[in-house]
């Protein structure tokens, strides 16, 4: 992993109900956006970041985005996430394309892309998309604070702490009331 990277490939990030798990996704694509790992028109999202010019995609056009992903060779994407456990339900798939989508899925790395999506407590996402998974992330919101723990991860070693941009700054950076659709 490099050593300005924050987090690498497929990344979860899990919890309650207003813990602070989209502001801990926005925060985090912001850094990686600051770093130059990525470009804003290189980010694909179900969660709009206006002052980035990041606009919001409709979950078909994300699940779209991945089937092509492979074949098409997209490059170098941070896509994002939001709810995902909506998308790609633990409940399973049938159909050819949502297949695919996630066989893609393990291939972020080798592309060169990242993809960051937040779930709910529980089962979540689909057994395959869970697999792919490198981090996963515990956020929390303390005082003004996004404080995010890494509760497990492909890296190894001891989890740690990781303490991001002040949540009323990163409040600001998108519409926290956005429904994902």
């Amino acid at each position: 992993m490099e050593t300005d990277r924050l987090i690498e490939g497929v990344v979860k990030i899990r919890g309650y109900m207003r813990c602070g798990k989209t502001a801990s996704m926005v925060a985090l694509a912001v850094n990686e956006i600051s770093l130059g790992h990525y470009t804003p028109d290189k980010v694909i999202s179900n969660v709009s970041i206006p002052s980035y010019g990041i606009v919001q995609k409709r979950n078909t056009e994300i699940i779209d985005f991945l089937a092509r992903m492979k074949e098409d060779q997209l490059r170098g994407w941070l896509i994002l996430i939001d709810e995902a456990d909506q998308l790609f339900s633990h409940r399973g798939y049938s159909s050819k394309q949502q297949s695919q989508v996630l066989v893609n899925v393990w291939q972020a790395m080798k592309l060169d892309n990242m993809i960051i999506y937040t779930m709910h407590e529980g089962l979540g996402v689909d057994l395959i998309f869970r697999d792919a998974t490198l981090m996963s992330l515990l956020p929390e919101i303390v005082g003004n604070k996004i404080v995010i723990y890494t509760i497990d991860g492909r890296y190894g070693g001891e989890p740690y702490l990781l303490e991001i941009a002040p949540a009323s700054e990163v409040f600001k950076l998108y519409n926290t009331k956005e429904a994902v659709y």
